[in-house]
């Protein structure tokens, strides 16, 4: 098949979440399928990840960010020494500031959530629609697609996917990473959710596939969608990058453990209190722990840690390149989940858990113990989700007298990575694009 892969972020210019889409093209190619991918050009200069594929596949186009296009008339109408910035998809929000009253939201603040809103639909990401569909018709002169499939989020892609195939008359397909009319972590008012959930059902209503990285969100999309639709393909790890052995001594000594975590948090929903109020629990032994923690906007951990009492256990690192993080992973003696201790985050499985599996390394999670996230933890044994911190304090005493005792944290057996490579996903979703990409094609010869 000729496939185009419509995805805003694309290594090397691409987050480090940004994993999903580049493994996939490539799976695509060593599959012998002939692959282009269509991406936004160096949209944030992230620069996380390598291009495993031939640059000459790879199209990017120039894009704008229609939540900086108020920017310049807000400073001149309500100036303001921090510019507030809305984005569609959840960001993690300051450490709250003592007060004496309830703050109250500036009018630049409130004018910003209201243009988000009314605006940027479905996302800030929307701005690339012009950029894209003129690449599209530039690439479709001497190429064109048996297939459009895009990744969300941003969600804007799904909607431009759309467009780009019905250029060529060819079917698309739209895989959720994240959820877009559905998403628990939205702070959109209610009136712009039903717009997201409208123009979400507009622009299925013509995919000919749905393709989603959790069971449980496979059947919310089943009831509103069609079962015939919808597919599941988890994200998976590659033992590539995760080989069953790695030659790296632990980060610390053996009188200490190193809990690590890589990504992003939201205060409230996914932080790591609970974690620092178990440390807290251990006395004279929380010396001995320290949590890593690698990304941006990390301050409200700071301030957590503190409030804990266990400041001096917390250490703060900048992102590093995937590479760089893989290595700290296999080095360190558990590795952080910190999930939404919320029904409505069961369905949320992170890349990040198989990344956890592939480098075979304990799970301290917090979340939803009963969500998909928490059954993988339990049936697999990959260690604990819990949302007291007395349990988890006694997972950590256990860590701590197997480190002091052996000198390393033993690696989890070889079996937890089973059926969870990319590979195996990706194979089980390969058909299901075959099929999408006859549906058009069938209905063309009818008419």
């Amino acid at each position: 098949m000729k496939i185009l892969l419509l995805s805003f972020h694309f290594p090397p210019d691409a987050p480090i979440a940004a994993t999903r889409a580049p493994k996939f093209a490539k799976y695509l190619i060593e599959a012998g399928h002939d692959v282009r991918v269509l991406c936004a050009s160096d949209p944030q200069a992230h620069i996380a990840h390598a291009l495993d594929i031939d640059a000459e596949r790879v199209v990017r186009s120039e894009w704008r960010d229609l939540g900086a296009l108020p920017g310049e008339v807000l400073d001149r109408v309500v100036p303001s020494r921090r510019r507030v910035i809305a984005d569609g998809a959840p960001s993690p929000s300051p450490a709250a500031t003592p007060s004496r009253g309830p703050a109250r939201p500036s009018l630049r603040s409130t004018l910003s959530q209201f243009y988000d809103s009314a605006i940027c639909r479905p996302d800030r990401r929307a701005g690339w629609r012009p950029y894209a569909v003129r690449a599209a018709r530039e690439l479709f002169r001497n190429w064109t697609p048996d297939l459009v499939y895009a990744t969300c989020p941003p969600h804007s892609v799904a909607p431009i996917a759309r467009e780009v195939a019905a250029l060529v008359k060819a079917p698309f397909v739209v895989e959720f990473r994240d959820r877009w009319a559905l998403d628990a972590y939205t702070n959109h008012p209610e009136w712009r959710q039903r717009l997201d959930r409208r123009q979400e059902a507009a622009t299925l209503a013509d995919a000919a596939g749905i393709v989603t990285v959790s069971p449980l969100w496979a059947e919310t999309y089943k009831a509103r969608y069609g079962a015939e639709r919808i597919a599941v393909a988890m994200n998976g790890f590659d033992p590539a990058d995760y080989p069953l052995e790695m030659d790296i001594a632990p980060a610390l000594d053996k009188d200490r453990i190193e809990l690590l975590f890589a990504g992003a948090l939201y205060p409230g929903r996914r932080d790591p209190r609970t974690v620092f109020e178990a440390i807290a629990l251990l006395g004279e032994d929380a010396k001995r722990v320290q949590v890593t923690m690698l990304g941006k906007d990390l301050g409200p951990a700071t301030a957590m840690a503190r409030e804990c009492g266990i400041g001096d256990c917390l250490k703060i690192l900048p992102p590093e390149p995937h590479p760089s993080i893989v290595k700290r992973q296999y080095a360190a003696d558990a590795l952080l989940m910190l999930q939404w201790n919320d029904a409505r985050d069961a369905g949320t499985v992170p890349g990040k858990l198989f990344e956890c599996i592939g480098a075979r390394r304990p799970v301290i999670a917090t979340g939803w113990t009963s969500g998909v996230v928490g059954r993988m933890i339990l049936r697999r044994n990959l260690g604990v989700i819990a949302n007291e911190p007395r349990v988890l304090a006694n997972k950590l005493s256990a860590l701590l007298s197997e480190k002091r005792a052996h000198g390393r944290i033993a690696p989890l057996p070889e079996a937890v990575r089973d059926g969870l490579t990319r590979r195996e996903q990706f194979d089980a979703l390969e058909p299901f694009l075959a099929r999408a990409a006859g549906q058009l094609s069938t209905q063309i010869a009818a008419e």
